[in-house]
Order: structure tokens, then C-alpha cells, then sequence
């Protein structure tokens, strides 16, 4: 009864009026029938959306490999590196050749030293470019540098 909406209240009245008309028993049965009824359709409720997000979370996949796969045979450098054609496989494999334990080299590399690597990659994610022009600078520098003492002596 809680399950079709009625309050304790109402419940516990049907129920004094059922004992005093002596119908408790075939009452109790068809609600039992009617709570049986009641989860079944939660259990094929349960079942269907386990099924769609089961199958949104396939096609997410899907088009997650479909874009990386596109970005990976597009790719000619990676912030301002270049990468040669050559690579493009090497690295497609790299991200999604598995093993038979379902796992990647890069997962596996990854998951070497975990902290250190998550820390690594969010750090060039958040500095990204900075860090790459710094670098040239730096290297541009150097070489300059290295020049200017050669020609000294």
C-alpha cells in the first residue's frame, strides 16, 4: 500500500476495516500480488536504464576513439615538435594497442610512477605554451651565448 501512495495512517485504517469485516487475509493477498507486479516493473525499469547508459556510455567511447584517432593521423606537431608520419602509428598504438590484460604500454608507463606522471601532465597541461616558449628562449640564449665565446677566442 506504501507503494501505491497511501499514507500509514491510511494504511492502518484499511487495515482495522479489513480485520473487522474478515477480509485481512485475501487483502494481504492481493496486495502481495500487487507489490510482486509493482517490482517487477521496477527491475525491467532498473534493466532498461542500465541498458541506455550502458549504450551512451559505448558511443561516448566510440566517438572518444574516433576523434583521437582523426587528431592522431592530422597530427604534424605538438606544440610547435614536430611529429614525424612515422610516429603517428607509434603513437596510436601506444595509446590503444592492449595487451592481453586490456592494458596499453602508455597505461602501463603511465601507471608506473602514477603521482609523478598525474602531476607531470597537469602541470604542461596548465603551462602548456609557456613552458615551450620558455625553453626556446632559453635554448635560443644559449646557442647565442656559445657563439659569442667561440668568436672571442
Amino acid at each position: 500500500m506504501q507503494r501505491s501512495g497511501y499514507t500509514d495512517e491510511q494504511i492502518n485504517k484499511k487495515i482495522s476495516r479489513y480485520e473487522d469485516s474478515d477480509m485481512l487475509y485475501e487483502e494481504s493477498e492481493d496486495a502481495l500480488d500487487r507489490l510482486k507486479q509493482i517490482r517487477q516493473a521496477e527491475v525491467e525499469q532498473a534493466k532498461q536504464r542500465q541498458e541506455e547508459q550502458a549504450r551512451q556510455q559505448e558511443e561516448q567511447s566510440r566517438a572518444f576513439f574516433n576523434t583521437v584517432t582523426s587528431e592522431i593521423n592530422s597530427l604534424t606537431n605538438i606544440r610547435g615538435i614536430a611529429i614525424p608520419k612515422e610516429d603517428r602509428k607509434a603513437l596510436f598504438d601506444y595509446i590503444f594497442k592492449v595487451d592481453q590484460n586490456g592494458q596499453s604500454q602508455y597505461t602501463k608507463d603511465f601507471n608506473k610512477n602514477l603521482s609523478k606522471n598525474l602531476i607531470e601532465s597537469a602541470y604542461f597541461t596548465m603551462k602548456a605554451d609557456a613552458l615551450i616558449s620558455g625553453a626556446t628562449r632559453k635554448g635560443e640564449s644559449s646557442a647565442a651565448e656559445k657563439l659569442r665565446n667561440l668568436m672571442r677566442h
